[in-house]
């Protein structure tokens, strides 16, 4: 798919993080983990070359150029010039150039709608269906990267509360040396925010090869993991992504996770009682 772009303006270089948070849901998808790549690491990516920048999203330097250019820039350097100038620059808004409360307000904001967003985004029917699949699972394993791996983390400690074995892997070669247990009987979770994590949809589609039943938490509707999992559960909308590695992003999740233990609750009441 082609994203038409205009001649390059200062004014769009100074909104590179906002275009690429802006054009993700329509990239392909090598395009769309640069993009995610960067807005995840900006000041990372100052000090990458092209080839390192393609090793770390796993894409191309085809791929980056296409990129830059699309956004407006005619290569690489061009673009890193501009990425330095955009996060570096005084001007740019930041809670310390607001006042406190201001800050403090903003933040409430982002916070409250990205909640909206995941309850808005919430289907019964599906939760009903995830819960049904946790309760008579025999394990349960969840994966996620970075920011991810942490929610994947808090869900399974709730799992473990209410007795059921779960266990979390930010570590991917661990994840996929340990998925081979895993079949019928299994439930596998992947997070991951953008849905285009190239190790969590591989975990999933590990865990769906070995029958297991295959859940994906993610942002985006229509990704990679959404198309390697049974059922998908989207919490915020693309446009929450964490720069600057934010915690926003996780409120979404969250909200997730406890309607999960809200059905799952039920989904246990209603097996105990076969």
């Amino acid at each position: 798919m082609n994203i038409k772009s205009s001649a390059p303006t200062a004014a769009r270089h100074e909104r590179i993080l906002v275009r690429l948070q802006e054009d993700i849901d329509l990239l392909p998808s090598a395009l769309a983990r640069i993009a995610k790549y960067i807005l995840e690491n900006p000041e990372k990516v100052l000090h990458h070359s092209v080839a390192e920048l393609g090793e770390f999203a796993s894409s191309g330097e085809a791929s980056i150029l296409r990129l830059c250019r699309q956004i407006g820039f005619s290569g690489f350097r061009d673009f890193k010039l501009a990425l330095a100038a955009e996060i570096g620059r005084p001007g740019v808004p930041s809670a310390a150039s607001e006042n406190a409360d201001g800050a403090l307000k903003s933040l409430h904001d982002t916070m409250a709608q990205n909640l909206g967003i995941a309850h808005r985004n919430a289907d019964p029917e599906t939760l009903t269906k995830v819960a049904a699949a946790l309760a008579a699972s025999r394990r349960i394993d969840l994966y996620g990267a970075g920011m991810s791996g942490v929610t994947a983390e808090l869900l399974a400690y709730r799992l473990l509360r209410v007795g059921l074995t779960a266990v979390a892997f930010r570590n991917s070669n661990m994840a996929h040396e340990v998925a081979n247990g895993l079949g019928p009987g299994c439930v596998a979770i992947g997070f991951s925010i953008s849905g285009l994590s190239v190790d969590t949809v591989q975990f999933l589609k590990g865990a769906r090869s070995a029958g297991a039943v295959t859940v994906a938490i993610t942002n985006r509707s229509r990704s990679p993991l959404g198309e390697a999992a049974d059922f998908t559960l989207q919490a915020s909308g693309l446009h929450d992504r964490p720069i600057g590695g934010t915690l926003t992003p996780m409120v979404g999740k969250i909200f997730v996770i406890e309607s999960v233990m809200l059905a799952l609750g039920k989904a246990m009441e209603e097996l105990a009682e076969k």
